[in-house]
């Protein structure tokens, strides 16, 4: 029994010796990430053509942007390279954890389902959504309204357009649009193929300014104001501390502001959230 002990003893003993060893590897295999961009001087980044931060000539493939801009900014600063890898919102996590790419430069909203899935940098900025309606369709006044039976509401399947209309329209239909598209919900309005057509504000904001027979119904004040921020593989810490250390770079000394004149106005974007009390009042004291 004795020696059964012992066994017993020293096979703990072996176990808490391999835990300690994962422990003290495990920031060592998180840094292989930045050292291999820094040894390689290359960097793989995911992008989804979302104009103005990113947008793609479809007659000669180029890409440009000031989210284009300012990722080459960044690396050019430490001499690495960047290789750009077209995605789609429903693909850009599975990219990262397949190692397609080392960053998606994608202007996604932080959620909490996608935060599950993928590591967020900090914020770049903040987003709201609005809706496309036929001009006249005096139906939708409020976003209550979009929850009927019978109502259609277009989306772009896997965005975070689609994570809303689930939880906030669960009577309305969805029809979930599998493309990279943004105002491919807007174009199902104008066929009569959708009722609302649902993305984010400056996207709609466009899209009725050169569209006739539609109306941005929030044009005024976009709804669910999100942070828009880009994302790494979950544990590639070293990476993500590097571009939050790179995005408040950015914020602080008007780069992005300055890299985004030549696209023109984006209208869209915000630099804090909306932020809004909410509970009881605290009356004071008399």
């Amino acid at each position: 029994m004795k020696s059964l002990g012992r066994r017993l003893g020293a096979l703990t003993g072996m176990a808490a010796m391999a835990v300690a060893l994962l422990a003290v590897m495990q920031p060592q295999a998180q840094a292989q990430v930045m050292d291999r961009i820094l040894k390689d001087r290359k960097i793989r980044v995911g992008y989804i053509p979302s104009p103005p931060g990113t947008i793609k000539d479809p007659a000669t493939g180029e890409v440009k942007g000031y989210y284009v801009d300012g990722v080459r900014y960044i690396f050019k600063t430490i001499n690495v390279d960047v290789d750009l890898i077209e995605t789609t919102w429903a693909n850009f996590a599975a990219g990262l954890q397949s190692g397609q790419f080392d960053l998606s430069m994608a202007g996604t909203f932080a959620t909490i389902q996608r935060a599950a899935a993928v590591e967020f940098t900090k914020p770049i900025h903040y987003l709201g959504y609005s809706a496309i309606i036929k001009t006249g369709d005096d139906r939708f006044k409020t976003l209550a309204d979009f929850n009927k039976e019978g109502v259609k509401i277009a989306v772009v399947q896997g965005g975070a357009g689609q994570e809303y209309v689930k939880e906030n329209f669960p009577k309305a239909t969805i029809v979930a649009l599998a493309t990279g598209n943004l105002t491919a919900p807007f174009v199902e309005v104008s066929a009569g193929r959708a009722d609302v057509g649902i993305e984010d504000a400056w996207q709609a904001r466009r899209y009725a300014s050169q569209q006739p027979g539609v109306t941005d119904l929030f044009q005024a004040k976009p709804y669910n104001l999100l942070p828009i921020a880009w994302s790494v593989k979950r544990g590639n810490q070293d990476l993500l501390n590097f571009m939050n250390t790179s995005i408040d770079f950015m914020l602080l000394t008007g780069r992005w502001e300055k890299l985004a004149e030549k696209y023109g106005a984006t209208g869209r974007f915000y630099d804090r959230p909306d932020l809004t009390p909410f509970g009881a009042l605290i009356e004071p004291k008399k």
